[in-house]
């Protein structure tokens, strides 16, 4: 079995992991960060997951903080902030009354497509030097803070089969 060292391990490539990888790639770029995500390949596009809809805080962080604002301007739809509809008996939603702004806020903030920002932050995340494990699965954690923490994970081989894998973290 492989033993590879890293400064951080984050499991989860999705928003939270990667967005994670990124801000401390950005602030310590020294860091050997590993990202280990179970999904093998790309995330689907129009997946459906909680985040779709920023907020004004969420939007600053992914487009000030880390830097995406050209991303998130050309590949995501702007947002008017938060809308509130009120049926009032109506099915029909041309029918039912809406409130909210009718302009852009100062504050910009997107309805993001899930699949496109992940694999933007993945691409992005490895572009800036973190690694990123995809179809690795956790098998096995151990925390030690005086020898180094290890996570044990299984990953395909690229043979067809899959390999184990310890992964070690200060």
């Amino acid at each position: 079995m492989a033993d590879t060292s890293h400064d951080v391990l984050i499991m989860g490539g999705g928003l939270s992991g990667l967005t994670l990888a990124l801000q401390l790639k950005q602030t310590m770029p020294q860091l050997d960060i590993q990202v280990i995500e179970r999904r093998l390949g790309p995330a689907p596009l129009a997946a459906h997951k909680v985040g779709e809809s920023s907020v004004e805080i969420g939007a600053h962080y992914f487009s000030e903080i880390l830097g995406l604002k050209d991303h998130l301007d050309s590949e995501h739809l702007r947002k008017f902030g938060f809308r509130f509809f009120f049926s009032e008996g109506e099915a029909d939603l041309s029918s039912v009354t809406e409130l909210g702004a009718s302009r852009y806020l100062s504050t910009p903030s997107w309805q993001i497509d899930r699949g496109i920002f992940e694999n933007h932050l993945a691409l992005e995340a490895t572009r800036q030097g973190v690694q990123v494990m995809d179809g690795a699965a956790v098998k096995r954690i151990e925390l030690d803070k005086d020898q180094g923490h290890q996570v044990e994970v299984e990953c395909p081989d690229g043979e067809g089969g899959v390999r184990r894998q310890a992964l070690r973290a200060k």
